[in-house]
């Protein structure tokens, strides 16, 4: 049969080996099969649905343990925040911050005001006197070497001493804008009444009494330059530590609320506990005061 190839026999394929085999005929084993590659559009159509994906895992008891033990899912959930301790560091802060401003102010004040003024020396002066009396009326006249011609007037006056329970001492009164010094009799554990005066035209302190039978009452008198002492302190310009003294409470309950509005309680705690000190301390000394000096 003419096969209608004019080819040299050697080169010519048989029959069967120019056939094609049909589209059905298994492949021989010894060539590997691959698997089609995944479509993108079937990993897009998953993509599209999380929600699906995740309330079928969620329904699933062992699935949703499993979930639930991934710290990736649950951290935001489960744990619980950490208690922040003591700032050491901020609470130093807070309890020395105060002490070392007010000795910066200390040593400012001391340098503008340069050496102490001896003529504070000169403000004040003390002075001892002992009144007698046989009828119950008691005077002293003050000589202008004590008042130098009325540059010094009475500041405050006690009594050396109880007289039958009584005492007395020097009290300010204001009367038609003058400054009226009046002796005040106090009776040790009840009434006061004023019995005399301080007359500063003629320098004399005066008191009437019939409430013991004593003769003699001692004075202790303290006299005060009030001119002088204005002129020194304008001169030293006030004092920057009594200025900060009053301001310093305020700035207290700013830094302290300041503290504690921006969470940092460690710096709140150490300023609460320098505030606390001048109180302990006034504290200490008002009861020993009580027990001790009564």
């Amino acid at each position: 049969m003419d096969t209608g190839d004019n080819s040299p026999p050697e080169q010519q394929e048989p029959f069967w080996g120019s056939a094609q085999a049909p589209e059905s005929t298994t492949p021989k084993q010894s060539e590997p099969q691959t698997a089609p590659a995944p479509q993108g559009q079937i990993m897009g159509n998953l993509a599209q649905q999380p929600q699906t994906h995740f309330s079928a895992t969620v329904n699933n008891p062992a699935q949703s343990a499993y979930i639930g033990s991934s710290p990736s899912i649950t951290s935001g959930y489960d744990m619980t925040e950490k208690k922040a301790g003591m700032n050491w560091k901020q609470f130093a802060i807070g309890f020395f911050a105060p002490i070392v401003v007010l000795m910066f102010l200390t040593v400012v004040s001391d340098l503008e005001n340069g050496d102490w003024d001896e003529r504070w020396d000169e403000v004040h002066k003390m002075e001892m006197i002992t009144m007698s009396s046989d009828n119950g009326t008691f005077t002293h006249t003050f000589g202008d070497e004590v008042t130098e011609n009325g540059r010094f007037e009475v500041n405050w006056c006690y009594s050396m001493g109880t007289y039958e329970g009584y005492d007395y001492y020097c009290n300010e009164r204001f009367s038609n804008g003058d400054v009226i010094i009046e002796i005040v009799e106090r009776k040790n554990g009840g009434s006061e009444v004023a019995v005399g005066e301080y007359t500063g035209l003629n320098h004399t302190i005066w008191l009437t009494t019939d409430s013991h039978n004593s003769n003699e009452i001692e004075f202790e008198l303290e006299f005060i330059d009030r001119a002088l002492e204005d002129e020194l302190n304008y001169s030293s310009g006030g004092d920057m530590v009594d200025t900060f003294f009053c301001l310093m409470p305020l700035a207290g309950i700013v830094a302290v609320v300041i503290s504690f509005a921006r969470g940092n309680k460690s710096l709140g705690y150490g300023l609460l506990t320098a505030a606390s000190i001048p109180i302990i301390l006034g504290g200490s000394f008002l009861i020993l005061l009580l027990i001790f000096g009564f």
